[in-house]
């Protein structure tokens, strides 16, 4: 099967998900390991659907689900799965959440979407075939720092990074128009691919969050790294930046600079 069709599959799954978790009154919280980590009813609910939706696109395909007690990346096709990306602000009825369907072939980003209900918004990346919004083909902008808006994520159950990420985003501040921190990874990095902001960076974030999202932000010109300029992995928890290339550059310099500073006052 080519991958535009395998992607026009996830989109179909994805607006199911979507309608599900949408159309849910009153879904039921729990929490997780880690402070301020919790996950609904409707995450476990949007998972099942998604799961059994790709199940027979690709026979012996792998699931990597966020809501799964095992993660384990395995040689072939692995699908990336977050159901409900922005759990807390779904919990909230915050209306910024999304689905987040990635394909990975070994260890490479090949397809991705990513489906915000509230907007109806479709992104979607295709290897060596673009990036698109509802369709119509998206790209990353081209604005210098002093004129970008910067996204930066944390997550609270990361205790041990906030001090170097808020350190992180003063300095980033300081240098560019204005920052944001949405609670949803996917989202934001689909808002660098579209042009909406200019680049995202968190230090550390687990590859559902950006499986997806990753190969659209590629897919639209994006530079699409590790925070210390590696490769992308999909494997482990990794710091990533995507965005503006020469932004991108900035930011690495940056987070290096606040993290030199933050170790020599911890001395």
């Amino acid at each position: 099967m080519e991958l535009k069709e395998i992607a026009e599959k996830m989109q179909e799954v994805a607006r199911g998900a979507g309608r599900l978790i949408t159309e849910a009154k009153h879904p039921e919280v729990f929490v997780k390991e880690g402070h301020a980590n919790f996950v609904t009813s409707m995450d476990l609910a949007s998972q099942k659907y998604i799961i059994e939706g790709l199940a027979g696109l690709l026979p012996g395909a792998n699931f990597f689900a966020e809501e799964s007690e095992q993660n384990r990346l395995k040689p072939g096709y692995n699908w990336i799965i977050d159901p409900i990306d922005g759990t807390t602000n779904y919990m909230l009825g915050y209306k910024h959440s999304c689905i987040s369907i990635g394909l990975v072939q070994d260890g490479r980003g090949v397809a991705g979407v990513v489906y915000n209900p509230y907007l109806e918004e479709m992104y979607v990346g295709i290897e060596n075939q673009g990036a698109f919004l509802n369709g119509q083909p998206i790209h990353a902008a081209n604005r210098g720092m002093e004129d970008a808006v910067i996204l930066f994520g944390t997550a609270t159950y990361y205790q041990e990074l906030a001090d170097l990420t808020f350190a992180a985003a003063k300095a980033v501040f300081d240098r560019c128009a204005d920052v944001r921190r949405s609670g949803s990874a996917a989202l934001d990095i689909c808002y660098t691919a579209c042009g909406k902001c200019d680049a995202y960076f968190e230090i550390r974030i687990q590859p559902w969050d950006y499986a997806a999202a990753s190969v659209v932000a590629r897919e639209a010109g994006c530079a699409v790294t590790g925070l210390q300029g590696s490769d992308i992995r999909y494997d482990n928890p990794v710091g990533v930046l995507t965005g503006n290339p020469a932004i991108c550059r900035e930011i690495y310099r940056i987070v290096d600079e606040q993290a030199a500073r933050l170790k020599g006052e911890r001395k």
